[in-house]
């Protein structure tokens, strides 16, 4: 296994808009090896790109707006200043899984930008959230979205999210072994709205789902969307434990 860990910097949006370069500096000193951006925290793409380069902390995707044309040229200029390759829709409205039509119309809004993605050289993944497993009459809607989408887009499996929604995380990653690029990875009580623990204290069975890794996912991505604890803490409890666990499974 080379799995690396990153941090999705949307877990420090408090403290990243206090003092960019410096959080940034505290997330290297802790050991993350790359970093998830949502959002420029106010920040030029240019002067993130070389402070990355600085801290040796590679970008590894940005979530980003792929779904309206001005979205996506500015997704694509701002990922060139970057030097990123991989964009990751990383919402849509619940109600777009509610029919099978509406599942049809956003696979295929996905697929028209894949081509303009991938024109630019580029990768697009597509992040789940909780509401894309309900059933549709007897069939699972991630299922049915999935099957429709080009085999060129890629997902960004939020695990905890998977379980949230009802589904196993682990049997999930075994059905879509060659589409998954990289996993979120959050912890907590598996419930909607339910703040996020760090890593390990929360009811995430972590060590089953890394013995579950496909060989395509090569990024780990910590996450916390809200905490009650110190985050910069949590952060670091997270990625010590997922090492250890990693480091039991090798």
């Amino acid at each position: 296994m080379n799995h690396k860990f990153g941090l999705q910097l949307y877990s420090l949006r408090n403290q990243l808009s206090i003092n960019f370069d410096k959080t940034l500096e505290k997330v290297a000193y802790i050991g993350y090896k790359g970093v998830e951006l949502a959002g420029l925290h106010g920040q030029k793409p240019e002067h993130i790109a070389v402070l990355l380069q600085n801290l040796n902390l590679k970008l590894i995707a940005m979530h980003c707006d792929v779904l309206t044309a001005d979205g996506l040229k500015q997704s694509l200029d701002d990922a060139d200043a970057l030097k990123c390759n991989n964009l990751i829709c990383p919402w849509v409205a619940p109600d777009t899984f509610k029919s099978q039509k509406d599942i049809r119309l956003f696979a295929e809004k996905l697929n028209k930008a894949n081509q303009q993605i991938k024109a630019q050289g580029k990768n697009l993944l597509y992040h789940n959230h909780e509401f894309e497993f309900q059933w549709l009459n007897g069939e699972s809607a991630f299922d049915l979205f999935v099957a429709q989408l080009d085999t060129t887009i890629y997902l960004e499996i939020d695990v905890y999210l998977v379980a949230v929604g009802g589904a196993n995380p682990v049997e999930l990653l075994q059905n879509f072994t060659n589409r998954i690029k990289m996993l979120h990875i959050k912890d907590g009580a598996i419930l909607p709205s339910n703040p996020n623990t760090a890593i390990g204290d929360g009811t995430m069975n972590y060590s089953a789902i890394f013995t579950a890794l496909p060989l395509t996912v090569d990024w780990l991505i910590v996450e916390l969307e809200d905490c009650d604890t110190d985050r910069l803490k949590a952060i670091r409890k997270s990625v010590g434990y997922c090492q250890s666990l990693i480091r039991m499974k090798v």
